[in-house]
This record gives C-alpha cells, structure tokens and sequence, in this order.
C-alpha cells in the first residue's frame, strides 16, 4: 500500500496543562495530523523555538517522539507526556500561542480487522498515553473495546484513576470513550495487568478478537508468552530515536523472519511484498512502532 506523506509544519499550541504524577498535556493545532493520523501513530516534536533549529542549543538537539494521545476534530492534536527529562521540560513550559515544529504523522499504527468484533488493548505504565485515540477509533468502526491498564502506581498513568467498591479500579476518562475498563496497580491491588491478562485469556481466543498491547517491553514479551501463535498480537514498541524517518538506523529492533516493507507486518491483511532489511533488522520509527509480536525476535531484543 502506498507510504502516507509526511507533514512538517508549524502547529501553535492551543492548551498547555499540568496534570497529576508530572505529566503534562498539549493540544496542537495540526489539521493536516487530523485529518490522516490513525491510532499509534507518533509526531517528532523540536522542544526549542522553531528558529533555534538553524542553530540548534545542546539542551535538547534532537527532536522528541510522542505518541497521539487523541484527536481533536476539526484541527486538533493531543499529545500527553511525563515531564522528565531536558525535551520533556521544555515541551511543559510552552503556553498557549507559542509555536511548535513538528513531523507526523509517523510510523505505522494499529491495524483494525473487520472480523474483529471485540478489540483488547492491554496498556502499561506510560503506554497508556495513545489510549484515547485508539478507543475512540476502534468504538467508531463498531468494535467492543475493553481495555486492560496497569501501573506500578496510581501516579504513573496520565488519568484519573476511581476505586468505585472495594476490588475494583477503573480509569474513568477512558470509560467515557466506550470502552470498558480494568486497571490494577502494582502498589495498591499488588498485580501487574499481565496477570490480569492470564486470568481472562480464554475470553479472548476467539477469531473475532483482536488483542493489542502497548507498554514497557518486558509486559509485551510477556504477553507474547502468554497469547502463544493461537491469539494474533499486535505490540507497540517504543526506542530512543534520532531521526524519526528510517534513515539513521538507529532504532532498529530484531525480528525472526521477513516482514513487509513500510510499516507493514504480518498481522496486516493489505501488506506489501515482504522483504528482510539489513540482517533481520527494521526500524521502530518506519516499520514500526507497531509489529506483529510473533514477527519479533524477542530473545534477542534488550528488556
């Protein structure tokens, strides 16, 4: 299938709010994001002035990844982060009507199969940030959605977290989306969401589910453990990137055979002809940030 264009382009930044647990969300105006942005996708943000990148400080040199938290119809764009770091402090401290260089959409987001009446996405930690854009979509296209969120705390995620009765917690601002929603926390019920999704899985064996996972390595290695070659996984992953573009290499991730060029993996029923890059490699940034998790090399890939 035909590569999506990439935009560069100024984007004035329309809110600028502190949220709980130092996270932080922007909401960008970018039309041309809004109007072909599909969920789990990226945008590569300048954090310094537009200007300053003729000549560029040391504090932050390189551009910053950050998933699409949701969109915002009609010119939109949200993007939630956790403020750590040089890039991430910079970003926190815009206001409204300053200006933003960006590049996006990018990369290649979750796929939604038509037979898939029910789609589960299991999120961890600040994985969650992409949430509300992929609800939102998979809940348009007529798909159950249910959503299995864990932390290692309630601090660690960038919404509000209820505890409505004993035994229970849920994420309020995603139930609102249509989704329906666990979240469990490491501090609090003492469980990590991978053992959530073990207690359920013969729920989601079933050829009209589709499973989606979107977290730290290690909660998708798992999952890929658990689900087996019987439960179809499409996994997120995230690296530290320099160009965001496929062109330094730096990105790349292990996979066990060949998968299709352009961001296209096996899980997707419109891939391109397959092909092996560089040894068995393919970059987070082009190919990815979503696989299929059966086309990673696990056993090779840093945890």
């Amino acid at each position: 299938m035909p590569e999506q264009p990439i935009h560069r382009l100024l984007a004035d930044v329309l809110a600028s709010e502190p949220l709980p647990g130092g996270h932080h969300r922007l909401l960008l105006r970018a039309p041309a994001i809004v109007e072909q942005a599909t969920p789990g996708q990226f945008l590569h943000i300048w954090c310094h002035p537009p200007d300053d990148i003729v000549h560029p400080p040391c504090a932050a040199i390189l551009r910053r990844p950050y998933s699409i938290s949701r969109l915002r119809p009609p010119d939109g764009v949200e993007v939630l982060l956790r403020v750590r770091g040089v890039g991430g402090r910079l970003l926190a401290a815009k206001s409204p009507g300053d200006k933003l260089d960006l590049l996006g959409p990018l990369g290649s987001g979750f796929r939604h199969h038509p037979s898939h009446k029910t789609v589960v996405l299991v999120a961890g930690g600040s994985g969650l940030a992409p949430v509300p854009f992929i609800v939102e979509r998979f809940r348009s296209s007529g798909a159950r959605v249910i959503c299995l969120a864990g932390a290692s705390s309630d601090e660690a995620v960038p919404f509000r977290v209820q505890r409505p009765r004993a035994g229970r917690a849920t994420l309020p601002d995603i139930e609102a989306l249509g989704a329906e929603v666990t979240f469990v926390s490491e501090a609090v019920e003492g469980l990590l969401i991978t053992q959530v999704v073990e207690l359920r899985l013969s729920e989601f064996g079933d050829d009209a589910t589709g499973l989606l996972a979107i977290g730290p390595r290690a909660m998708l290695k798992r999952l890929h453990q658990v689900t087996g070659a019987h439960i179809p996984l499409q996994v997120s992953l995230e690296e530290r990137m320099a160009c965001g573009l496929g062109a330094c290499r730096s990105c790349v991730v292990p996979v066990v055979a060949a998968v299709s060029s352009a961001g296209a993996c096996s899980c997707q029923p419109d891939s391109s002809t397959p092909r092996l890059l560089d040894s068995s490699y393919l970059t987070v940034c082009r190919d990815g940030p979503v696989f299929d998790a059966a086309d990673i090399a696990w056993e090779l890939l840093d945890i």
